[in-house]
């Protein structure tokens, strides 16, 4: 028994034979992980961007229920934002002049969970004067989609900005009349004026196109689009993440433009100067640009418009809170239809 013990032993030791990778084995080893790698980069990269995608969609959402919860406290939307009067006679809304130069997403803060940033907010100062009020260059992460470029305040003039854009409709007026010269499909004319407007609050009833298919909010990219043609979508680029080159929103000082239509001279900008004319503030690159956007551009076309880093699409908050994904090359007039509360066309997107 013994002597058949120790052979079996003997046995074993010639069988556990140690033999390493030659060098060949290796580099092909190592090149099959390198293919494996190079196949799953962008599965793992589009991942990446659903996830970012989801966050960003979940924050339309909180901004789609944060403008319904406002409009039940208020009764009315938000103005697009409140100027700062000068003189009497002009048609900033009652009360602007003691929130001057406010957002509408400065309003919205308390229906955020942005309470305290809001009620630290001096409102019998402007919220953008001699001393810019703390609020200005607060970041709220809720206002930033994960897929757009970040950028530090260093490279928006101190200003936070945000990636959510409220719809003034077809430009930054009152009212927007076009007809089959702008569009052809614009037969009966029409008015193409958006819910937000500096120195109007709609309310429900004034979305008589239906609050399901009127855009109240849209996605905006942190260095904005260039090159698009107006009445166009999908036809631009993105502009360089360059001082000189990018346009972004500011959240919450109003820095837009002169009043209804041509009314010059009766509001200050946000310095306290009095403004002359129509324009932004302040002025050269980068351009703080209000957090508004119209409609005269389609999706991913130009800065004034909307657009985003999702692969072909955008998103927006509808009227009725629900989040709806947009196709960046959209027909045009659908478009411009979507973000009119009254021009009595029935818009069919399926």
């Amino acid at each position: 028994m013994h002597h058949h013990h120790h052979h079996h032993h003997m046995n074993l030791k010639t069988c556990v034979r140690r033999r390493g990778f030659t060098l060949v084995e290796l580099l092909v080893v190592i090149a099959i992980i390198g293919v494996l790698i190079g196949l799953l980069l962008p599965a793992v990269q589009s991942a990446r961007e659903a996830a970012r995608r989801s966050a960003c969609t979940n924050n339309s959402k909180q901004l789609g229920l944060a403008l319904h919860n406002y409009h039940d406290a208020n009764q009315k939307f938000p103005p697009a934002g409140y100027l700062e009067l000068a003189t009497t006679g002009a048609s900033v809304p009652a009360g602007g002049d003691s929130r001057a130069l406010w957002t509408w997403l400065t309003l919205m803060l308390p229906f955020m969970e942005e309470g305290p940033l809001h009620d630290g907010i001096d409102k019998t100062q402007p919220i953008y004067g001699s001393a810019p009020q703390a609020v200005v260059g607060t970041t709220v992460s809720a206002l930033r989609c994960p897929s757009a470029l970040p950028a530090s305040l260093g490279q928006t003039r101190n200003f936070s900005h945000a990636n959510y854009a409220a719809s003034e409709g077809y430009h930054w007026w009152t009212t927007a009349a076009l007809n089959t010269g702008h569009d052809p499909s614009f037969t009966a004319g029409g008015d193409f004026s958006g819910i937000f407007t500096q120195s109007l609050q709609r309310s429900f009833r004034d979305l008589r196109d239906g609050s399901s298919n009127t855009v109240a909010i849209g996605e905006v990219t942190t260095v904005g689009y260039k090159n698009g043609g107006i009445r166009t979508s999908g036809t631009g680029v993105e502009r360089q993440n360059t001082n000189a080159e990018r346009v972004f929103r500011a959240a919450f000082v109003f820095t837009g433009s002169n009043g209804e239509c041509c009314e010059t001279g009766k509001y200050n900008n946000p310095a306290g100067a009095l403004r002359s004319s129509a324009g932004w503030f302040p002025a050269g690159g980068p351009h703080p640009f209000s957090a508004t956007f119209i409609s005269a551009w389609g999706p991913n076309a130009n800065w004034p418009g909307v657009h985003s880093r999702h692969p072909g699409m955008v998103n927006t908050v509808m009227g009725d809170g629900s989040v709806r994904t947009i196709a960046a090359n959209i027909d045009w007039g659908t478009w411009a239809k979507l973000n009119s509360i009254a021009d009595g066309y029935t818009i069919n997107l399926e």
